[in-house]
């Protein structure tokens, strides 16, 4: 089996770094434009909830055109689709930028949002098929830390290169980043990850169907959309929150969005140390401190208990993005790269959720309270978690059922 031999072990860091770099590029695309609506809002003429259309346009089209659009592709190798979707940002970053209008905008995030899933779920379907099976869960977490990278640092990127009221020079860079790396998927992605990958790797329709049936699996959907849709509650209003309680400037605030950001990394890292093993406990704990996190915010009047918090709250955020993808993606071993792609679709539908019950709560009680809309849908994580916590599998049926896959792939 080539995921289990010698020179697929030595692939795997290769493999792991390049999906690593292409994924965040892909996904800090989708969420730079949050940090830029107000600069976005004024060049096109439009209010600040139409320019928020950008956003849930680009989710709307992952999560309705990612699946069958990745069941599509399943077939194509891992190195072509990937230069083909950062090739295919990199050319509609470039209309945007040729051709300034609301409406090319809008056209150009749904064309992206329909393929980030792809690159994201043949990505993960390229390391599954590498990783040893008593490692299949760290390799897949390591694989995703790309993801959860695009999602906490897009923001305060977008902020910074638009402090002088521009949103232009996010783009120029977002097409240069995707120029740059799908050069470094033509030329660095390891051949064997290629080889017979498509076959090997790719979702057939009928394990697909059987997936969309399968109500553990339908479980976990569910639990990413409770939980992407709790933590994006607080999230989505955290810059709004920073820039009319803390007085700072655009270039602060970005620094305390980075600042976010980089505490995230330890969430990764925390989630892959439970990849293997505890998933579902990691999540529940995760959720539940984010609230708490963004509640105490209002509370405090320190800097230093400000910086305390956001750091925490950076810590559980970023866990709960790798701890979701994890989860599905182990659920749905048998095709994981359509079990990655109807992940994304669940992140998205709560991200769409959760900004819109994050801004009814901040619309009625101001920005103070932020935390209290994902603490609302706290208990639709718990709940969900519960029944799953009583049909959950042990690590050694996993890993047996990991080898059988292999087996029948071989």
């Amino acid at each position: 089996m080539i995921g289990a031999s010698r020179s697929g072990a030595r692939a795997l860091p290769l493999a792991l770094s390049i999906i690593i770099a292409s994924s965040a590029v892909i996904v800090a695309t989708e969420f730079i434009v949050v940090g830029l609506l107000p600069v976005l809002s004024r060049d096109f003429g439009v209010s600040t909830t139409t320019a928020g259309m950008l956003v849930g346009a680009f989710a709307f089209s992952a999560s309705v055109l990612g699946p069958p659009l990745t069941l599509a592709a399943a077939r194509v190798s891992t190195r072509r689709i990937l230069v083909a979707v950062l090739l295919l940002f990199a050319a509609s970053d470039v209309a945007a930028l040729l051709w300034p209008g609301f409406g090319v905008m809008l056209a150009v995030r749904i064309l992206q949002g329909a393929a980030l899933p792809v690159s994201i779920s043949v990505g993960a379907a390229s390391i599954s098929r590498l990783a040893p099976p008593e490692r299949y869960g760290r390799s897949l977490a390591l694989a995703n830390t790309g993801f959860a990278i695009g999602v906490v640092l897009a923001v305060p990127a977008g902020v910074a290169l638009a402090e002088n009221g521009l949103w232009t020079p996010s783009f120029v860079a977002l097409t240069c980043l995707a120029i740059a790396a799908a050069g470094l998927v033509a030329v660095a992605f390891p051949d064997m990850a290629d080889e017979g990958a498509a076959d090997e790797a790719a979702p057939r329709a009928g394990t697909a169907a059987r997936l969309l049936v399968d109500a553990r699996f339908l479980l976990h959907l569910a639990l990413s959309v409770a939980v992407f849709a709790a933590t994006f509650a607080a999230y989505t209003y955290l810059t709004a929150w920073l820039a009319e309680r803390t007085g700072l400037s655009n270039l602060q605030i970005a620094l305390a969005l980075a600042g976010f950001g980089a505490t995230g990394l330890l969430g990764i890292a925390m989630a892959a140390r439970v990849a293997d093993d505890g998933l579902l406990r990691a999540t529940v704990l995760a959720v539940v401190v984010v609230p708490f996190a963004a509640i105490g915010l209002s509370f405090v009047e320190a800097t230093g208990a400000h910086l305390l918090l956001l750091a925490v709250w950076g810590i559980a955020h970023t866990a709960c993005v790798t701890l979701c993808q994890m989860r599905v993606t182990l659920a749905g071993r048998v095709a994981p790269g359509f079990a990655m792609a109807m992940n994304i679709s669940a992140a998205n539908l709560g991200i769409a959720l959760g900004a819109l019950a994050g801004g009814w709560v901040v619309a009625r009680w101001g920005v103070d309270a932020i935390g209290w809309g994902s603490l609302a849908l706290t208990p639709f994580v718990l709940g969900l978690a519960a029944v799953l916590a009583s049909k959950r599998s042990s690590r050694q049926d996993d890993i047996a059922l990991v080898r059988r896959v292999r087996q029948r792939q071989n």
